[in-house]
């Protein structure tokens, strides 16, 4: 469990450090910090690579941190004023920025409908087997919120919440189909999604690669702002952000 230190850091900024808080307080089964100073790596074993988050606020720490990375492979999460002392021989940058929302403008449709476990054969066709799965158990666990547009019976587009807290809600897995993109419908999708956030009293974010530009647009256009940024570190891994 994560002390009382750490515990007043991310109630600091609660967008911030979102997964700190719910790998803490709801997955720490799969959630290890290793502290040094004022810093910490969250190692989150859930899946495979593990994803490991990097904290502190001066150099040495930074340093001392990286040291006592021992795993072969993983996916780690740092500020972008430490990518100078990042030195693993095999690994790809990927900038992100951190987008928040609390007032959306609402690209309303018919056809876009909050999901639910008995859509779980459309979502698993849609996102494939292995995250499909996962988000029929986030679905069965209550865990998740996922709004989908449907062209006839067919799931055409999606978007769900990684995580919710008491603060905020996380959408990731945007997804439309190569064929029906560019006619708007991922905008009506995590519009909506981002309303239904909001409507729980909850910040709506999203993370985003930096140079993914179509994306950030449709973000912006929906009432999305800048709030972080953040480095998306794969080492020895072809994983990489949406």
């Amino acid at each position: 469990m994560v002390d009382n230190q750490l515990r007043k850091l991310f109630l600091k900024d609660p967008i911030k450090f979102a997964f700190e808080i719910y790998d803490s307080e709801i997955d720490y089964e799969f959630t290890e910090f290793r502290t040094v100073n004022e810093g910490y790596l969250m190692i989150y074993t859930k899946f495979n690579p593990p994803t490991i988050i990097l904290y502190a606020e001066n150099e040495a720490t930074v340093t001392k941190l990286l040291s006592l990375i021992k795993e072969d492979k993983f996916v780690l999460f740092i500020e972008p004023r430490w990518k100078y002392l990042l030195n693993f021989s095999n690994m790809r940058i990927y900038p992100e920025l951190l987008m928040i929302c609390n007032s959306p403008n609402v690209f309303r449709r018919e056809d876009v409908r909050r999901l639910t476990v008995e859509d779980s054969d459309k979502i698993i066709e849609f996102y494939g087997k292995d995250r499909g799965n996962l988000i029929v158990q986030m679905l069965r666990n209550n865990k998740t919120t996922v709004y989908g547009l449907f062209l006839g019976n067919r799931l055409v587009s999606a978007a769900y919440t990684w995580i919710e807290t008491r603060d905020v809600g996380i959408i990731g897995g945007v997804l439309t189909r190569e064929e029906f993109r560019n006619r708007g419908f991922a905008s009506s999708v995590v519009s909506q999604l981002t309303e239904d956030i909001v409507k729980r009293g909850k910040i709506a974010s999203l993370y985003v690669r930096e140079d993914n530009t179509p994306a950030i647009h449709v973000y912006k256009k929906i009432g999305f702002i800048e709030y972080w940024k953040r480095l998306w570190v794969s080492v020895n891994t072809d994983t990489r952000p949406l």
